[in-house]
């Protein structure tokens, strides 16, 4: 342990700055009201970094979403023509669409209108679904999406960034359709390390949380398998991402994961 702080430590230190940069600048332009600084901002680093995140994790997410195909729509139209309506809550930059079913209808809520011309830009890649609705929006409020309407919901890496978990919880229970299902994989607070949670709450109330607006310290886990919403089961299962050499050793302050399947 103390052979990694010290790795950790050699790796942090010539970033001090620039991290510091960043943050007195953006609260340089918080404080002067450019309020879409920061959803762009967001947008510009969070696409690099979630690429190499994505490629790392592709074949975990891939069987993570694989019992997806099996699943049968409640809509008599779209269970005809062997289709699902599936909901993505903060998509990003779309990276999770490789892994949605042929003929699916999409609708994503993401919070940062940044993403929308991204989003579309998608169909071209991915033609065997199709891009349906953008909402812009919050997962603890979906006022455009009817109730009991979708046959998935997909969030990953979002729970972190919404205001209220359980309202966003009780959201997803209420947009899916009866038998529907919600998969999730979402990055929590550390379990094993002290050191590691410490750390995570001062990123959460410093740099981290005001520049990408997510908590390193969230419990989704355990709300979720609280299950104060109804769901009939919900399946979960706690894992680590791997960690690389040098700077990718950064990535244990997020390295506590959950996925799972809860189903209406």
């Amino acid at each position: 342990m103390s052979n990694l702080l010290t790795e950790l430590y050699h790796v942090l230190q010539p970033w001090t700055y620039y991290l510091l940069f960043g943050f007195v600048l953006l609260l340089i332009l918080q404080k002067y009201g450019v309020s879409h600084i920061q959803p762009w901002f967001f947008a510009k680093i969070y696409n690099p970094w979630l690429t190499i995140y994505h490629v790392k994790l592709r074949a975990m997410k891939q069987k993570h979403f694989d019992s997806m195909k099996n699943h049968v729509s409640a809509d008599p139209a779209l269970r005809k023509k062997g289709a699902l309506r599936i909901l993505e809550i903060g998509p990003g930059p779309g990276f999770n669409f490789e892994f949605f079913p042929p003929k699916s209808e999409l609708t994503v809520v993401e919070v940062n209108p940044f993403f929308e011309e991204q989003f579309f830009e998608k169909q071209s890649e991915h033609p065997h679904i199709k891009m349906d609705r953008f909402v812009v929006g919050f997962a603890e409020d979906m006022k455009g999406v009817p109730d009991n309407s979708i046959d998935i919901v997909v969030s990953t890496m979002v729970l972190c960034s919404v205001r209220d978990i359980d309202k966003a919880l009780k959201e997803i229970h209420r947009v899916l359709a009866p038998g529907g299902k919600y998969y999730y994989w979402e990055h929590i607070r550390e379990y094993q390390y002290s050191w590691v949670l410490f750390i995570q709450h001062l990123l959460t109330l410093t740099i981290h949380g005001y520049i990408f607006r997510c908590s390193l310290v969230n419990r989704s886990d355990e709300l979720i398998k609280a299950n104060k919403c109804g769901f009939s089961s919900v399946e979960q299962q706690r894992f680590r991402t791997p960690l690389g050499p040098g700077i990718d050793k950064l990535a244990i302050f997020h390295s506590a994961h959950a996925k799972g399947i809860a189903t209406k």
